[in-house]
């Protein structure tokens, strides 16, 4: 019984020290830089550059930003990480979706570029798909 309860004791401990770290580094890294929304407002605006796009969750390392075919997330993951999610629903393409993993402290230029090269890039794949649908059905 006393093995039982000190391996509790410890992962408890454990557990405590873990949560207590992460919460640190969010405040230093991000609360002490005006949150998610302002650390990273450049990045939040290109996301919301549609006019139905709009912030769904908003938390200390989270932001969500969702439009009628895409959901973006924004995460601060603790040991100075960001990392952005999306999950798109594209006509002839179907479900995507893509993860990108940066040092909190990344340009946002650079995040931008690489999305909005991802995403061109799908445009290319969606545009070659409907040639050939329509060269389809022209024969």
């Amino acid at each position: 019984m006393f093995w039982i309860i000190l391996i509790i004791g410890i992962v408890g401990w454990l557990i405590f020290w873990g949560i207590k770290d992460s919460n640190e580094d969010i405040k230093s890294r991000v609360t002490n830089h005006g949150g998610m929304q302002k650390k990273y407002s450049m990045l939040i605006e290109f996301l919301m550059g549609h006019p139905s796009t709009r912030i769904t969750n908003l938390s200390k390392d989270n932001i969500t930003i969702t439009s009628s075919s895409a959901v973006y997330s924004i995460d601060y993951i603790s040991g100075g990480n960001l990392e952005i999610s999306l999950k798109a629903v594209l006509p002839l393409l179907g479900n995507i979706s893509k993860k990108w993993k940066y040092p909190s402290d990344y340009s946002q230029e650079l995040i931008i570029e690489e999305i909005e090269n991802f995403m061109s890039w799908n445009l290319q794949q969606m545009s070659r798909i409907a040639s050939k649908m329509s060269d389809n059905i022209i024969d």
